[in-house]
């Protein structure tokens, strides 16, 4: 089967600015989480880009090293990733899949972004700053389906293409999920929160019970990526207990985000990558 990626098309160094790109957002977005649970966030005080009024500052104490980092990583790949989305978006042949995703991509960039800046230089709301969690393994999780080697989605998308509306609705309870779970982060458990994200996690768990039981009568490979799914309901919060903790549920909650938009893509089908999912499945099963 030929390689169904748009990036394929692309040249050797748009190629290497987006693979650049999701190595930076990784790393972004797991230091943003350190940087929160270690309360870091203003480890270089209330300015923007210079830290304590100084481009390199005197590492004084964990905080200003966590935050400056931080940053670092930020400004590290921000170049490479405004590369390759100029050169996705111009990439209008590849057909609305591939459209979707970079615009989609660009927005939640922005956003996170905006919040981000936002929250250096004011107060903002644990309301608002919650949306970095959801916004920012969804822009990480876009980018990922499409750098992704051979690009086609698995032919989990033929099964799922007329179950658009229950994958979109299952989407939505994980952004709700990861919302909660952010905002408990923020203010902590209080009110109705954790009991919202034990709900939600219920939900996440019953759909990976259900793909996982649609794969198998479906001869698809791709049950044995959602087992983890079940877990949700046992991450009722946000680790702040070490660091490795902290990484590993956000490792975790990346995976989870990455199934959920290979799954989304193919419940709207389509192979995510400009290839239509049934076209997607007769290639792979004559390849």
């Amino acid at each position: 089967m030929g390689d169904t990626n748009p990036i394929s098309g692309l040249g050797a160094g748009v190629r290497l600015a987006g693979f650049i790109s999701l190595a930076g957002i990784v790393a972004v977005n797991a230091m943003g989480v350190l940087d929160h649970d270690t309360e870091s966030g203003l480890g270089c005080g209330a300015q923007w880009p210079l830290c304590h009024g100084a481009l390199v500052p005197a590492f004084s104490n964990e905080a200003v090293i966590i935050e400056y980092v931080h940053r670092l990583l930020t400004m590290g790949f921000a170049i490479a990733l405004i590369v390759f989305l100029v050169h996705a978006l111009r990439q209008s042949r590849a057909g609305r899949p591939w459209k979707y995703m970079s615009w989609s991509l660009t927005v939640l960039l922005v956003i996170e972004t905006v919040i981000c800046t936002a929250g250096v230089l004011w107060t903002v709301p644990n309301a608002v700053m919650s949306w970095l969690m959801p916004v920012g393994l969804a822009a990480q999780a876009l980018l990922w389906l499409m750098v992704r080697p051979g690009g086609a989605l698995p032919s989990a998308a033929r099964p799922l293409r007329r179950r658009a509306l229950p994958v979109t609705l299952a989407a939505l309870v994980l952004v709700g999920y990861l919302y909660v779970g952010a905002w408990i982060s923020y203010a902590g458990p209080h009110g109705l929160a954790p009991g919202l994200m034990m709900a939600a996690g219920i939900v996440l768990a019953l759909m990976g019970l259900v793909w996982i039981a649609g794969d198998w009568w479906s001869g698809v490979a791709m049950a044995k990526m959602v087992w983890p799914l079940l877990a949700a309901p046992f991450v009722t919060r946000f680790s702040r207990t070490t660091m490795l903790g902290d990484l590993a549920v956000y490792l975790w909650l990346s995976w989870l985000t990455g199934v959920f938009a290979m799954r989304l893509m193919g419940g709207l089908g389509t192979s995510g990558l400009g290839v239509p999912a049934r076209q997607s499945v007769r290639d792979a099963s004559s390849a």
